[in-house]
């Protein structure tokens, strides 16, 4: 075995050429499957770090037969704590925003976590500093503490271990630090990571509220309980529920699911899609090499033979073959875990513009997986050949001339097959590829319904101490819209729950009056946004027909509501919207009358591209604390978010502007997971294309190289140019052709499969397709062309002289 390897790594060092790209193909391939792995491995298969992770569990509340799941209200999870005490501790948190401000500081809008007082000790972490929240600090007016990250306390507070005790102005009202939270707490599998934690201290408004569904719901069963136990006591308090609010849980269930990471809907697609893409790299690259070292093999087919006629056996034939692809494979596996960590550093990275964050680590489960991906590798692409070499005929191989021979028929046909093989792949891989690019290109550029340039946009977060109510947050959204207004360069501004980049962030069940109510299961539901008088001239969606909002549109004035175009259509065929009603689908409904319809908006989703209704109520008549400030300029946006600012800072100084930046920005960081995708995407192309081309220059290289004396021959009896040319492109161009042929089939089940799990990214088959053809037949061709020139350039009385 020693001097087999001795001999493996003299003669990969005689052709420094072939070992460093087949080092580099292995490396790329092999890493970059590794780094997909990792993805999983990192969000699905890594062990929680909380004590006893096996009793955390999650409550979910999907629909019967559905997997995403629908988040809690208030109301449901204090009647869920209370029905099961008895055998689970259980703690609600939801994502808030908090300004913060401090002395020397400007004011600052931080992310947040208002959690229940069991939070800290049901994920069982030992604190920092301090201590977590008290059942007593988790009440309305009692709740002025706060739990800070590690993060924050090294950043503002430059990791003081006295900082206990400290007072910080959060919403311009003072807090005492009461504790500094470890970084181990904050597991981006359960939800991205807070600045600081405050008490939820629900309010007798925030129970009440029907709308707001943003809350998530952690347990930990008791050491006496189970899991079944909790299963057992959940279907009975789903039972109840159903009965007092059948309309919130007809249809629905409520589950514990253990607390571990899960891939889900779109995001499991997508990862298995760029784990199936990555591997046909892996694929190209094995039968690129593959031909490679058949096409080297069968060079050495005379000295194969010597060697046999003296007397050596097949297992001393082929030991060091064997033995040059276990180094090259091993080898190319330690250099792909170095691409593996690079790409996921990378990947974290991109990952994070967008706040996601993930941690790529290399463990056991990596190394393994790395290890198997090389083994994998080395015996699909180091076997065949060996095993098709050892079938050379001795006698054959010292009759040939010293260029050695091109191969028997079986041979020929292998490195045909695998030469439509690697196109094949190349072509379902670049038409993968060329779908995402499109699809998220004409996504990102998509202007249906609203103008997203020149915009601005930011958020603004309603401190409840000094607004709060309804009147309240008004008042100021009147002054903040008409101080804004009548800045230098400002063409609109308006407030509203959002813009319509990824949907409006709120949705209810309707009914029409004068219709029938819809059974239930077909309720009829629409997105709504709240919004203020000139907002559509402010988005830059037009209003098609009936009125705009207007400030006489108040809270104690008759309700009013606008409806999209399709709605409208759709629910009054034939017949004028305007006048008629909807309300929503309670007990007690209350009658909007319809006075305008407005164009249909496209959202910027991946997982929809487009919702059918749409709604618009006056912001004064349905008021949130959590809005965005909307601000289209006559000026450049750069030279209007100081000014804003300071206009808004004048008005409060401890209000600051949450993510103010230009539409275009807030879109690109809502997509920056998928830009990141489609990078990955474009780079798996363009290597998947590189190998593609590389191996079918090389074997049609080397043949030319082993045909020197046929086409000498060819030649001296009255050959041309561009008969040579043609033969050699010919032969190169056969199997292209059949396996793009072949890749047609695969892109367009691909094309469908990708159309189906992310109709927002919807493009052209046939373009796609096209697109990927033309590209592919482009690069094989320049490939198959230099080969030819190569050809041509032969001197018929050298190659004669040599045969």
């Amino acid at each position: 075995m020693l001097a087999d390897l001795r001999h493996a790594v003299r003669a990969l060092g005689r052709t420094p050429g072939f070992t460093a790209i087949a080092l580099l193909t292995l490396a790329l391939g092999i890493g970059l499957n590794t780094a997909m792995f990792n993805v999983v491995n990192s969000v699905a298969l890594q062990p929680l770090r909380f004590p006893e992770a096996d009793r955390l569990f999650r409550l979910q509340h999907p629909a019967t037969g559905q997997q995403d799941s629908d988040g809690n209200r208030p109301a449901h999870f204090i009647e869920i704590e209370r029905e099961i005490s008895d055998i689970a501790e259980v703690a609600c948190f939801r994502p808030w925003s908090f300004t913060l401000s401090e002395p020397g500081r400007s004011a600052e809008v931080i992310n947040s976590l208002r959690a229940s007082a069991a939070y800290f000790h049901i994920l069982g972490l030992p604190m920092k500093l301090g201590r977590g929240f008290t059942p007593d600090e988790d009440q309305p007016g009692h709740n002025q503490v706060v739990v800070l990250s590690e993060a924050l306390w090294r950043s503002h507070f430059a990791a003081d271990p006295a900082v206990v005790g400290r007072t910080i102005r959060l919403d311009g009202q003072p807090n005492e630090i009461i504790g500094v939270a470890p970084a181990a707490i904050n597991d981006p599998r359960i939800h991205n990571a807070p600045d600081l934690y405050r008490p939820l201290a629900l309010t007798a408004d925030e129970i009440a509220d029907r709308v707001d569904h943003a809350y998530d719901i952690i347990g930990r069963f008791r050491p006496d309980a189970g899991m079944a136990q909790v299963k057992t006591r959940l279907a009975s308090i789903t039972s109840s529920l159903t009965t007092s609010d059948p309309k919130e849980y007809t249809g629905h269930n409520l589950l514990a699911v253990s607390l571990k990471p899960e891939l889900r809907g779109t995001s499991r697609q997508i990862i298995f899609m760029l784990i199936g893409l990555s591997g046909f790299v892996l694929l190209i690259a094995c039968a690129n090499l593959a031909n490679l070292l058949l096409a080297r093999a069968i060079a050495r087919a005379r000295e194969f033979a010597i060697r046999s006629a003296l007397g050596a056996s097949r297992s001393q034939l082929m030991g060091p073959l064997f033995t040059e692809c276990g180094l090259l494979t091993f080898t190319g596996g330690a250099l792909g875990i170095l691409v593996c960590v690079w790409t996921n550093e990378w990947m974290a990275r991109q990952f994070s513009e967008s706040g996601t964050e993930i941690t790529f680590a290399v463990d056991w489960r990596l190394l393994l997986f790395a290890f198997g991906a090389s083994l994998a590798t080395g015996i699909f692409f180091g076997i065949v050949p060996a095993w098709l070499i050892s079938r050379v005929r001795a006698n054959d191989a010292l009759k040939c001339g010293a260029r050695g021979s091109t191969g028997d028929l079986s041979q020929s046909r292998f490195r045909q097959a695998l030469i439509v093989a690697q196109f094949t792949l190349a072509f379902v891989l670049l038409s993968g590829a060329v779908f995402f690019v499109r699809g998220l290109d004409r996504l990102i550029e998509r202007k249906s319904g609203w103008n997203p340039a020149p915009l601005l946009r930011g958020v603004l977060s309603m401190p409840a101490i000094r607004y709060p109510d309804a009147d309240h947050q008004m008042r100021f959204y009147e002054k903040v819209q008409e101080r804004v207004s009548s800045l230098p360069g400002v063409a609109a501004a308006a407030i509203s729950y959002d813009v319509p980049a990824f949907g409006f962030p709120s949705g209810r069940g309707f009914v029409v009056d004068g219709q029938p109510t819809p059974a239930t299961g077909n309720d009829l539901g629409a997105p709504i946004n709240g919004i203020t008088p000139g907002y559509f001239n402010t988005i830059g969606t037009h209003l098609l027909r009936g009125r705009d909002f207007s400030w006489a549109d108040r809270r104690d004035s008759a309700p009013v509501i606008i409806i999209n175009e399709t709605m409208a259509r759709t629910l009054f065929p034939g017949k004028d919207a305007i006048g008629r009603r909807l309300a929503y689908d309670e007990k007690e409904p209350v009658w909007m009358e319809i006075v305008g319809i407005a164009e249909d908006v496209k959202f910027m989703n991946v997982g929809r591209g487009f919702t059918s209704f749409q709604t618009y109520i006056p912001l004064s008549q349905a008021t949130w604390s959590y809005v965005a400030l909307s601000v289209r300029g006559a000026a450049p946006a750069e030279t209007l978010m100081k000014p804003i600012r300071e206009a808004v800072n004048e008005l409060d100084p401890d209000m600051a502007i949450k993510d103010f930046s230009p539409v275009s920005n807030y879109v690109r960081r809502g997509v920056a997971d998928f830009i990141a995708i489609d990078h990955l995407l474009a780079g798996f192309a363009s290597l998947g294309l590189f190998l593609a081309a590389l191996g079918i220059y090389s074997v049609i290289a080397r043949l030319v190289a082993l045909r020197t004396g046929e086409i000498g021959i060819r030649m001296a009896l009255g050959a041309q140019v561009a008969d040579i040319a043609r033969l050699v492109v010919g032969e190169g161009m056969r199997p292209v052709l059949v396996g793009t042929g072949i890749g047609v089939l695969g892109a367009a089940a691909l094309s469908r499969f990708l159309a189906s799990a992310m109709p927002g990214l919807a493009t052209s088959s046939f373009a796609t397709i096209a697109i990927s053809g033309a590209v592919l037949t482009l690069l094989a061709l320049i490939a198959c062309y230099l080969s030819a020139r190569r050809a041509t350039k032969v001197d018929p009385m050298v190659a004669l002289r040599t045969e």
